[in-house]
């Protein structure tokens, strides 16, 4: 969204070697520290972080037959279309999706029917003290979570997918399809986040007749996958063309939070609160966000 304030130190780590340097050295200076893929998906407090911002940019490669390790720094649309030019299936959907490789195993990304966890084997990380490596299970893996958002000092340095195998022109043609949607919702160089709230998984909505309260209120057709989109929610509760201060809601996409210029991280936070009251007064419940805050304390 290109907004909030800057970070009292700054590093781009390129290996795992350098990664360790860089934790050192907040340690030993007792900083706080953050480790963020490309920000995409971030909206940082105006006052900005006091501690050491760091760039995870590991871009390791490996293909071994339909195995592929990768560096969590790789950007993910660089990344489909390597697999697509490889003829390697699995999440060619994917393209479009801003961020990196890192990022949408953290936020367990997907998108047209193609989900990371999906093709995921295992995920290498360093903990704090040791590197570890964890199997698909082990990262428990939900609608847009992971354990990794319930960790955040862990690190993900690296991914290991394996992937069915396509026509090399077929998958090409796929994620340029998908790209010429997004393109449609989220014009190039609009400074939004992509979707600003997540969509309603129905099963994870407890107890069961909470469940059933919620639907007597809904268009059933809205219902796609066992998921009912957000931005349905907030154009039915009134949010298209909503603001606070310069920061806007689209009004072709009601789940599309975007910064026209001169928007400040304070009324995004502001905005998603009275967005948040809307939905839980017309639905009776609570939307989360996608993004992450830094800097910024959410109320759940």
């Amino acid at each position: 969204m290109r907004l909030g304030g800057p970070a009292r130190q700054f590093a781009v780590v390129k290996s795992e070697k350098e990664l360790l340097l860089a934790l050192n050295f907040a340690r030993q200076s007792k900083m706080p520290w953050y480790v963020i893929g490309e920000g995409s998906n971030l909206i940082v407090a105006d006052r900005g972080y006091p501690g050491f911002v760091i760039r995870n940019h590991i871009e390791k490669f490996v293909r071994r037959g339909h195995s592929v390790t990768v560096g969590a720094g790789n950007n993910l649309l660089d990344f489909v279309r390597k697999l697509n030019s490889l003829g390697l299936r699995g999440i060619e959907r994917m393209a479009g999706i801003p961020g990196t490789v890192g990022g949408a195993i953290y936020g367990s990304a997907g998108a047209y029917g193609n989900e990371i966890k999906d093709v995921l084997v295992k995920v290498r990380l360093f903990d704090g003290k040791q590197f570890r490596n964890f199997n698909k299970s082990q990262c428990r893996f939900g609608y847009r979570e992971s354990i990794f958002k319930k960790h955040k000092d862990w690190v993900v340095t690296e991914a290991t997918l394996r992937l069915g195998t396509g026509s090399k022109k077929e998958l090409q043609r796929i994620s340029r399809e998908i790209i010429k949607l997004r393109t449609k919702k989220y014009p190039p160089g609009l400074r939004c986040p992509g979707s600003f709230f997540k969509n309603i998984k129905l099963s994870d909505i407890r107890p069961v007749s909470r469940r059933r309260a919620f639907l007597k209120k809904l268009n059933r057709s809205k219902i796609i996958y066992g998921k009912v989109p957000t931005g349905y929610l907030l154009e039915t509760a009134g949010a298209r063309g909503m603001r606070a201060g310069s920061i806007l809601v689209a009004k072709h996409h009601a789940n599309l939070i975007y910064n026209p210029g001169k928007g400040r991280a304070s009324d995004v936070w502001k905005l998603a609160q009275k967005l948040k009251r809307l939905v839980k007064n017309k639905f009776g419940i609570t939307i989360q966000e996608e993004v992450q805050y830094l800097g910024i304390h959410p109320v759940r």
